[in-house]
This record gives C-alpha cells, sequence and structure tokens, in this order.
C-alpha cells in the first residue's frame, strides 16, 4: 500500500514538473514577440516619440523583463527538482558580481546598502548567470522585508569564501525558520498584499549554491551565510 502511494506521488510529481516545464515554455514566445515589438516601435517608428509613449514603453520593457525572470526561475525549478539543471562554471570575479548587483540594488532602494569585503578580486568557479541570481535574490529578499540597513559582506579565507548577507530588521520568526528554504513557502507574518512574492527565491538560491557545492544557511533571525569551497 505504502508503495503504490509513493509510486502515485512520483507520478504525480512527474506530471506536475512536465506541465510547468510545457507552461513555461509556451510563455517564452509571447513573451519574445511582444519585446521585439516593443523594440521595433522604440527603433523604427518614422514619427518622434511623445515623453508619454516613451514613458509607458520604458514600464512594459521593465515589466516584460520581470515576467521573463520569473518564467526562468520556475522553468529552473522544475529542472532542479529532475536533477536536470546543468551549470556553466568558470573562474569569476565573485568581488565583481557583487559590487554589479550592489549598485544594481541602491539605484532601486532607498534603504542603506553597506558593503564591505576583506579582498578587491576574489576568483572563484561559478556560473556567473545563476550566482548573480543567488546574490540578487538575497539582496531583494532584505530589501523588501528587512530593515532600513542592510549589510552584505565577502570574506575570503583562501580555503573557503563566506558571504554574509544582514539587517537590521526584527528577522525571521521562530514558527517560519524551519521553512523558509521550502519552495512556495511565505510567512503569514507579512502583508502578502502590499509585499509581492511568489515563494521561490530562497529555495532556487539554496538549490543554486548546494549545485556549487556551497550551503545557504539562515545564521540568525536576520542572517544568511552563503559558504563556498574551493577546489
Amino acid at each position: 500500500y505504502l508503495l503504490r502511494i509513493i509510486q502515485q506521488q512520483k507520478q504525480i510529481s512527474q506530471i506536475k514538473n512536465d506541465f510547468i516545464s510545457n507552461i513555461t515554455h509556451e510563455f517564452k514566445t509571447p513573451i519574445a514577440t511582444v519585446s521585439t515589438a516593443l523594440e521595433a516601435i522604440n527603433t523604427f517608428n518614422e514619427q518622434p516619440l511623445s515623453e508619454k509613449t516613451k514613458k509607458y514603453l520604458d514600464i512594459s520593457n521593465v515589466q516584460l523583463k520581470k515576467l521573463n525572470l520569473l518564467v526562468e526561475k520556475v522553468m529552473e525549478t522544475a529542472l532542479m527538482e529532475q536533477d536536470l539543471l546543468t551549470l556553466s562554471t568558470a573562474e569569476k570575479d565573485l568581488f565583481a558580481i557583487i559590487q554589479q548587483v550592489v549598485d544594481r540594488q541602491k539605484l532601486n532602494s532607498e534603504k542603506t546598502i553597506q558593503w564591505t569585503s576583506n579582498v578587491k578580486i576574489c576568483k572563484v568557479i561559478v556560473d556567473e548567470f545563476h550566482f548573480e541570481n543567488v546574490i540578487s535574490n538575497m539582496l531583494d529578499n532584505a530589501v523588501r522585508y528587512g530593515g532600513e540597513v542592510i549589510q552584505i559582506q565577502l570574506t575570503d579565507n583562501n580555503t573557503n569564501i563566506e558571504i554574509r548577507i544582514e539587517d537590521n530588521g526584527s528577522g525571521i520568526h521562530a514558527d517560519d525558520a524551519p521553512f523558509v528554504f521550502d519552495k512556495f513557502y511565505r510567512s503569514n507574518k507579512f502583508d502578502t498584499n502590499k509585499i509581492k512574492g511568489h515563494g521561490i527565491g530562497l529555495y532556487y538560491s539554496k538549490k543554486i549554491v548546494e549545485l556549487h557545492g556551497g550551503t545557504l544557511e539562515l545564521s540568525g533571525k536576520n542572517i544568511f551565510t552563503i559558504k563556498l569551497w574551493r577546489k
């Protein structure tokens, strides 16, 4: 009986993953089409565009990029569940990756982001695209849910690398702490109508870090720590 239940659950999980993969692939075509159309309007229009039209085009482009990123995350989540996600790794400067994410986040937030490192160059073997997404997810979460001051610290200890993200907010409630890395989990301690999210950012980040042979842990109520080991 238990074996039959497990087999049924496995079949349901496979159907769900197949559905996610198919529907997200279907989303990619209209996103690409609309993106091309917006670019054509912006570039090849015979008449000069009004400021109002340019504003609407910019808003459309930003939202389309957000939608595309969400679709990518959902696709990658499905692939990770099936152990099909492959990383494209190369030697990259982790300091430069974090600096880029911090600069971008500072433009989009009024909160104070303090960024420190004990090195100016930190060479490590990573998938730049996915690891940049991890740092972006972690900072974005701190800005959304944390206090007014966010600290990100990079420490290179030669044998291992530690990235620490901390904020001065009230932190994650003890009831939520065991579940923060669960897929689609969102705490009911926040007003989800005001703070948007989909509950896959931390799940995705942890999986990506683990695929790099590292760890991502909640080290305190408001401290997340990423650790990577040099090979």
